[in-house]
């Protein structure tokens, strides 16, 4: 896949995210999850009450930069504006993983992460942000973007290291083997396995394809070949837990009359689409007309 090929995929990816997250929050449930992260947030806990209204603020927000990345505008600098807004939604994003309490305290805590999965794969939509904003720029300033470009990259590794890494670690808790448990059940690509072996085991080999896919993405810093079988196991990875989404019912609201209402599971799968773009964008800067080639 070509880099242009790349930026339209990372274009698709984050404004069906960020359109379908905005709207989501003129609902219930969007004001339910904002009042959630903002009332344990140590400097936005003042907000909890006017949930409601933060809720529809970061809607307009998120549509907004949806519309700049993903319509077909001719002007590269709207686009450019619109990966910036995904970007600072995303940095925003990160602090919670140093205010709320997103560690299970059952496990010990920090490290064994809970609610913070979710907000962990903000740092390689980051990474997405500022990869997608480096192209299509103006001579004054190619040299400038051509760097962005570089520097992106590590970004979105380290992004994928941290959420494969961490999140395959912990599939070797009994807590997160549960938590897992109803995803697998409803899944006809993993349910069978239960017939074959025990949940903890089961949870135990997605962990280790998960640990195995880290460390070939460490080829990131000595070998293409190697990067590429780990960005090929990633996408497998993400295409699968995608399928949760028409697998899975608690993935959409109840309560809002399940399709296309998403609820807290839906909100959590539905991230790794950008994480999938994550994946073919580093793949495409392997290829001729990438960037790592030149290494």
């Amino acid at each position: 896949m070509s880099p242009g090929n790349a930026l339209l995929f990372a274009r698709l990816s984050l404004a069906v995210m960020f359109l379908w997250f905005g709207v989501m929050n003129f609902t219930a449930v969007g004001t339910q999850i904002t009042g959630s992260w903002i009332g344990g947030h140590a400097f936005l806990s003042g907000l909890a009450e006017q949930a409601g209204s933060a809720a529809k603020t970061l809607g307009v927000y998120q549509i907004i930069a949806a519309v700049l990345v993903g319509a077909p505008i001719p002007s590269g600098s709207f686009r450019r504006i619109g990966f910036a807004m995904t970007g600072l939604y995303a940095f925003i994003a990160l602090t919670v993983l140093l205010t709320n309490p997103v560690w299970i305290e059952a496990a010990g805590g920090f490290p064994a992460i809970g609610s913070g999965q979710g907000i962990l794969k903000y740092i390689a939509i980051l990474g997405l942000s500022l990869w997608g904003g480096s192209f299509e720029n103006s001579r004054m300033f190619a040299q400038r973007h051509t760097d962005m470009r570089m520097w992106s990259q590590p970004v979105m590794w380290l992004g994928l290291i941290l959420v494969l890494g961490w999140i395959g670690g912990m599939k070797f808790t009994a807590v997160e083997a549960a938590g897992i448990e109803p995803l697998v059940q409803s899944s006809p690509f993993f349910s069978w396995l239960l017939g074959l072996m025990p949940l903890q085991t089961v949870s135990n080999l997605i962990g280790m394809i998960e640990l195995i896919t880290v460390i070939a993405l460490v080829g990131y810093w000595f070998s293409n070949t190697l990067f590429r079988i780990g960005l090929a196991l990633a996408m497998v990875t993400f295409v699968l837990t995608l399928s949760f989404l028409f697998t899975f019912p608690a993935s959409w609201s109840a309560e809002l009359g399940g399709f296309p209402a998403l609820g807290r599971a839906g909100h959590f799968l539905l991230k790794d689409l950008p994480l999938l773009a994550v994946c073919l964008a580093l793949m495409s800067e392997t290829g001729r007309e990438g960037t790592m080639r030149r290494r």
